[in-house]
């Protein structure tokens, strides 16, 4: 195991409001209500913790930890394998992740308690150095940086991407039509309900972001209700 694993799980989960323990046994516990919730294995495998009873909190706790231990087990185990990126004029300290087509994505391990930044380079015509950055850091970093490596390299089409704002309001109308009572063939009903569960999957957190878009929705109509002319009757 690298040595970056868990205390870069840690530090992610912290800034989620969830407490870890010091590692035992080769294990790092996480916490909820103060008692260890689930166990995290050395190469970022999640397990509840026998001792503790299943509930709602533990659930979620199991759940947060068991996407983020996946996506930073990734990217610390390819970071401390990955070679320096060697460019012209840049010294910064990245470390090379993937080449393909003239782009590349790489990685730099921030100091203190920052975790790590993540960017896509263009490589110049010549290869020796790199242009057109595109840089990311904060909360789930990583697979953004992956995704615009895999857009700009030409690996995936950009145009099929879409925003988790998007996938909230295509949730939503999916959600709505399959709650609608109106007659829908047995594929159609079909293809909805695996494109809702896609969604469920891909976005975080996302019973919240379609209660944000609810509400705004609320608020617009409470807005242009109170701005409507009464209607009268003629004298």
């Amino acid at each position: 195991m690298n040595d970056k694993f868990f205390p870069e799980l840690a530090r992610r989960l912290k800034r989620e409001g969830i407490a870890t323990g010091p590692v035992e046994k080769g294990c790092l516990p996480v916490l909820a209500d103060g008692r260890t919730a689930v166990l995290v294995m050395p190469r970022g495998g999640v397990v509840f913790n026998a001792d503790v009873e299943r509930g709602p909190e533990a659930d979620s706790v199991y759940d947060l930890t068991f996407a983020l231990s996946r996506e930073v087990y990734e990217y610390t185990e390819a970071m401390a394998s990955a070679p320096p990126l060697v460019a012209s004029g840049l010294h910064e300290g990245f470390r090379l992740l993937a080449d393909f087509n003239g782009v590349v994505l790489a990685g730099q391990e921030l100091e203190g308690d920052w975790g790590y930044k993540f960017a896509t380079w263009r490589r110049s015509p010549d290869r020796t150095a790199v242009e057109s950055g595109d840089y990311f850091d904060g909360g789930h970093h990583y697979e953004a940086a992956k995704l615009d490596f895999a857009c700009r390299a030409g690996l995936v089409d950009g145009h099929r991407q879409f925003t988790d704002e998007q996938l909230t309001e295509l949730y939503r109308c999916v959600c709505e039509a399959l709650e609608d009572e109106h007659p829908m063939t047995k594929e159609r009903r079909e293809i909805l309900e695996r494109a809702a569960e896609q969604i469920e999957g891909s976005v975080d957190d996302l019973d919240h972001h379609v209660s944000l878009s609810n509400q705004r929705e609320l608020e617009a109509a409470e807005q242009k209700a109170g701005t409507e002319p009464e209607m009268g009757l003629s004298p």
